[in-house]
């Protein structure tokens, strides 16, 4: 997977540490542009990795010139193509209209990126019919929803072992649940037990 960003907007190894957890994880490679030397000229060689790659993502944070003219290679030349963004870094009058309603990645921490992009992995590279990242967390809160029901008071690393799916991934479809009050917890933040709303032993 080819990963383009803007490099003076992140520190290298904070932003890149993710992606490397990620591939510790998965069967995948990511590829930043910057870390093969080639005698091909820079975007021959870019060229070269989106058309190798099973899908590309594109970090528009800050809006780079350089990140900007890859994603519309990329765009030309087919579909596999994800854009991720932190709101707090872009201006959204810089960035064009036709990409505003766009599906994306969006997000607020290194920790948020990496939840995403493992849900984004869990789905195995979709390169014929791709669902969005929240239709896939809603999909696995519904899950949450059936198990909880049977099995009340399960931690996030049981569900997740359940599931079958990443700790940060079944995080990240807990969040809104909690948030919302359709589920009640107790017990301390490492050991914390989850359940639906009403069905806590009294």
């Amino acid at each position: 997977m080819f990963v383009a960003y803007s490099y003076r907007l992140y520190p290298k190894d904070d932003y890149r540490k993710h992606y490397k957890e990620l591939e510790e994880k998965y069967d995948v490679t990511f590829i930043f542009a910057d870390e093969k030397i080639t005698n091909m000229h820079i975007m021959k060689k870019i060229e070269t990795y989106i058309r190798g790659s099973d899908f590309s993502i594109f970090d528009i944070s800050g809006w780079n010139p350089n990140v900007t003219l890859e994603l519309g290679f990329a765009m030309a030349i087919g579909d596999q193509w994800f854009i991720a963004i932190d709101p707090s870094k872009t201006d959204v009058n810089e960035v064009p209209s036709d990409l505003r309603g766009l599906d994306r990645i969006q997000y607020s921490s290194y920790t948020e990126l990496a939840g995403k992009l493992a849900a984004l992995l869990e789905q195995r590279y979709p390169k014929k019919a791709r669902g969005t990242i929240d239709s896939y967390l809603e999909e696995r809160r519904a899950e949450i929803r059936d198990l909880l029901a049977q099995n009340p008071g399960m931690t996030v690393v049981s569900m997740a072992q359940v599931l079958q799916i990443e700790v940060p991934v079944a995080q990240l479809a807990l969040r809104p649940m909690y948030d919302s009050g359709e589920l009640e917890t107790t017990g301390n933040r490492k050991g914390m037990k989850y359940y639906l709303k009403g069905t806590v032993p009294q």
